[in-house]
């Protein structure tokens, strides 16, 4: 494939994204994350190793493509920043982006970006924006090319409702709040098993208590307040911190990277329901069963941000 490619994301999604357009030979691709590696990614971000810990991981991700296909064609490159910072000139020097991000406020960011820039160059920068995600055995991906199809934001309403989730890809060096503390310390100082089964009430109040202990004390090293931290608080988060699954990862990845090359061969169609290949919206629940569905998503005539295209 003749093109050039932006990943956003070099995590769970990431790494199966950036290794399945190496395998289709695109040209060159960019990839932009600014975390480090923890050990906690080690069990789904599989171009990553013990050895990798505290490094970026898109520089890693990068370096383990070269190290183990020094003959592949693509021309990588990485870049250690926050994806915001990025200007709009950046964003116009791909054919497309796929992004493999775990929080909204970057998606956002970036779905404004790629329809101002249609906007403003009159659609001479045209870049489709797919937007991949996961969340337990939950999955989708949005296919938007901005002015033709419902943009990011045209969609927020389909975003899961209730109590906020804790997804695993959030743990990084400088957590952020008390819940980034609780969801690391019982995933890599108390990860499951730690309490024995069919452990006294005694024993699990014990083992509660530690886990306090050592959540309180991570969190004074990274200045966040401990007002609210109590064995009780840490229950209700652990029952809402959902594991990224690498299985979810790989299907959603794949499905991501086939839109690309579903536009890149003139294969998909912009128009309405009825119009065959006309589909933009792809999801896929393997909580409840096995679900999967696919339809195209209309644009919002009152969408704060693309209904400036007419």
């Amino acid at each position: 494939m003749d093109c050039n490619i932006l990943i956003l994301g070099a995590g769970g999604l990431g790494c199966e994204i950036l290794k399945n357009l190496v395998m289709c030979q695109v040209s060159a691709i960019t990839i932009v994350d600014m975390d480090t590696i923890e050990l906690t990614n080690l069990n789904r971000q599989f171009l990553f190793e013990d050895c990798d810990i505290g490094a970026p991981k898109a520089t890693t991700a990068v370096n383990y493509i070269q190290r183990h296909h020094p003959h592949a064609r693509t021309k990588l490159t990485a870049l250690v920043t926050d994806l915001t910072t990025l200007s709009a000139e950046f964003y116009k020097g791909f054919d497309f982006i796929i992004s493999g991000l775990d929080a909204i406020a970057p998606r956002r960011f970036v779905n404004e970006m790629v329809v101002q820039n249609a906007l403003q160059s009159n659609y001479e920068s045209l870049v489709p924006f797919i937007d991949s995600g996961t969340e337990g055995l939950k999955g989708h991906v949005k296919t938007i090319i901005p002015g033709f199809t419902a943009c990011w934001e045209c969609s927020i309403e389909t975003l899961p409702k209730g109590e906020e989730t804790v997804p695993m890809c959030t743990i990084a060096n400088n957590p952020r709040n008390l819940k980034h503390v609780i969801e690391y310390v019982i995933s890599v100082e108390y990860p499951p098993g730690t309490l024995p089964a069919g452990a006294s009430d005694e024993q699990i109040a014990a083992h509660y208590r530690d886990v306090v202990d050592a959540c309180e004390r991570r969190a004074k090293q990274y200045n966040i307040p401990t007002d609210t931290l109590t064995p009780s608080y840490v229950m209700g988060v652990v029952k809402r911190i959902i594991p990224s699954v690498s299985t979810m990862n790989a299907v959603i990845a794949a499905q991501a990277c086939n839109e690309a090359v579903r536009i890149y061969h003139d294969l998909f169609a912009v128009g309405d329901a009825e119009t065959p290949g006309s589909n933009n919206f792809c999801i896929l629940n393997g909580s409840d069963g096995c679900f999967a569905y696919a339809f195209a998503h209309e644009r919002r005539p009152d969408c704060p941000v693309c209904s400036v295209l007419s």
